[in-house]
């Protein structure tokens, strides 16, 4: 499938601003070596971390999912569209009930997440192993 592979960080971009305004300390939450496995199976994919943080996800697409941003304790709830080579999440931070977009593209040999909160937008940019 598109997303499938073994994906190191490379860059990111507005990254500590963005967890400024989520509330959380940047340097604290900040994605160093971060590599992220994906395997999509149907209308689940699996994302596992390594790095700072472990977790493991399940995202079903086209349905409600919950699950924790993997570089802060914050939980969210919404769901994830699947269209070719994006996704793309609408979500609400059920400590606050504020919205969280998230988007996850293939462009060029990048896996590319985006993620809009509060009118600040940042990227993970992660190459291909």
């Amino acid at each position: 499938m598109t997303f499938d592979g073994t994906w190191k960080l490379d860059r990111t971009e507005n990254y500590d601003k963005f967890m400024e305004v989520m509330g959380v300390d940047g340097k604290l939450a900040a994605p160093d070596n971060q590599k992220m496995t994906i395997k999509q199976n149907g209308n689940q994919i699996s994302f596992q971390r390594v790095g700072v943080y472990t977790p493991v996800e399940i995202i079903i697409l086209d349905g409600k999912t919950e699950f924790r941003l993997s570089d802060a304790s914050i939980n969210v709830v919404g769901t994830w569209k699947l269209q070719g080579k994006k996704m793309e999440g609408n979500f609400t931070r059920k400590d606050n009930n504020k919205h969280l977009k998230i988007k996850q593209e293939i462009v060029g040999d990048e896996f590319i997440q985006t993620y809009l909160y509060e009118g600040v937008e940042a990227k993970k940019i992660f190459k291909r192993e």
